[in-house]
């Protein structure tokens, strides 16, 4: 039974995490067993430690707290039908997050669905958080940028020492001629 003092925890995390969490998604659990829902738990903490936190809530306590952080109860009616799970992220890459749920809910038959969430401060849907899970992550478009950076550089040394073994073979050959 939850006590008037958790549920005014459960609403104020909540809060907490729409307005400092850069990513949260809505889930829906159904169909997921102890086990699984134990599996998933461990593998949230063995990848993001406590930078991802993986809750199930009330709809109600949800809507309460909607109310309470002034957003509009329209935006959030979709992802509060059914059984509700919420994960928030904190000081990680939200794009791994996705990718690790849709992962791991790819290979659980579907289990659990991703209902939508919010990335960076914007409302996503299911098609949406499908479609970022696919990206390549900071860390992947960092070793992108680099490598474009990267790649000028060494097609202009290439060129240069292609110019001076040039000058050295034009050098060993009037040697050899003298």
């Amino acid at each position: 039974m939850l006590t008037k003092e958790l549920k005014k925890g459960l609403i104020q995390d909540f809060i907490d995490a729409l307005e400092n969490a850069n990513l949260i998604l809505f889930i829906d659990f159904t169909g997921m067993n102890v086990p699984l829902s134990h599996q998933f738990r461990m593998e949230l903490y063995n990848n993001f430690e406590e930078n991802v936190v993986y809750k199930v809530y009330r709809n109600s306590l949800l809507k309460t707290a909607i109310k309470l952080a002034d957003k509009s109860e329209e935006d959030f009616e979709d992802f509060l039908k059914g059984p509700t799970g919420i994960l928030y992220a904190k000081n990680v890459d939200p794009i791994e997050v996705l990718k690790f749920v849709k992962k791991f809910s790819d290979s659980n038959k579907g289990i659990p669905f991703i209902k939508g969430g919010i990335l960076e401060r914007q409302i996503i849907d299911s098609e949406k958080a499908s479609e970022y899970a696919k990206l390549p992550s900071k860390q992947e478009l960092y070793a992108m940028v680099v490598r474009s950076i990267n790649y000028p550089i060494f097609g202009l040394v290439n060129a240069l020492a292609g110019n001076i073994r040039n000058l050295v073979y034009v050098l060993n050959a009037i040697k050899e001629n003298k």
